[in-house]
């Protein structure tokens, strides 16, 4: 994949712990108003939309953020700071502000959006609120409930990481413990395996995410239905059908409720799909470049 398609940039954001640097990818022509927002999972980063926004670059200019406490953005000083949900005292998270910025750096009017898991949950936050710049949000492999114990087999999850001599036992690890993504070519599972990790100052590997990311969870089920009925947006669902957060019962309601969202079903494929397959990525972008 050539580098020349394109630039990691940063963006400052003020947090509660003073200023910190955000990291995002931009791919396509930089002056372009059409915007296309990615925002990965829990304990993910920008690198797992590179597949994607390589196909889409021709019609979109894409940024694909790194949220805070993972990938090469900055870490937050306080675990509570990673709680990404609007709070039942309807207080605004972090995160989003810092999409907000993002969204105000492409100074586009709308923007297009696909959010894994944590970043589609954001999206369909910020796709509720009213005068929402969301256009179209794609939704992979979550919706607007997640049970408690699909939380917390996911926080486990990115819990159960540890430091790696080398970076072979580093992608050996990734490559056991996330069976679920995918659907992958082999050279594509390893692409994903490489992008989750980074090197220490002691030359040994580790994920690349802060490991306070979950330790500052409020616990329980997540439940937003109340903002997915606010949304006036166009929704498509990309679902791993052995996915242990997105159940059969919560997408036949995301079929008849709020914006009724359209489907693509991935047999075989669990939390979460990979976006890598030329059928996951046909059917994306008929449904955001269709008129």
């Amino acid at each position: 994949m050539g580098k020349e398609l394109f630039q990691d940039k940063f963006l400052t954001v003020l947090v509660s712990g003073g200023f910190k640097k955000v990291c995002y990818r931009e791919w396509g022509t930089p002056d372009s108003k059409k915007v296309l927002i990615c925002v990965h999972g829990l304990s993910r980063n920008r690198l797992d939309f590179d597949t994607i926004a390589a196909a889409l670059s021709s019609y979109y200019r894409i940024l694909a953020i790194d949220m805070p406490g993972r990938g090469n953005s900055d870490w937050l000083d306080q675990p509570e700071d990673y709680r990404y949900l609007v709070s039942k005292g309807n207080q605004f998270p972090i995160f989003h502000n810092v999409l907000n910025a993002l969204i105000a750096r492409s100074e586009a009017d709308r923007v297009d959006w696909i959010g894994t898991s944590m970043g589609g949950l954001l999206g369909i936050e910020l796709a509720s609120k009213v005068n929402s710049p969301v256009n179209k949000l794609v939704l992979n492999d979550i919706g607007p409930f997640v049970s408690a114990e699909g939380r917390a087999g996911n926080a486990a999850l990115a819990s159960a990481a540890g430091i790696y001599d080398t970076k072979e036992e580093g992608v050996q690890f990734v490559l056991e413990s996330k069976k679920a993504f995918g659907p992958f070519t082999p050279e594509a599972a390893q692409k994903f395996a490489r992008d989750s990790l980074t090197k220490t100052e002691s030359g040994k590997w580790r994920l690349h995410y802060d490991p306070k990311i979950v330790t500052g969870r409020e616990p329980g089920a997540t439940s937003i239905w109340r903002s997915w009925e606010r949304i006036s947006s166009p929704v498509l669902t990309i679902w791993g059908k052995e996915s242990a957060l997105l159940t059969a019962e919560t997408v036949s309601k995301m079929q008849i409720t709020g914006p009724k969202t359209e489907l693509l079903a991935i047999d075989g494929v669990g939390h979460c799909p990979g976006l890598t397959t030329d059928m996951e990525i046909d059917k994306i972008k008929s449904f955001l470049l269709e008129q």
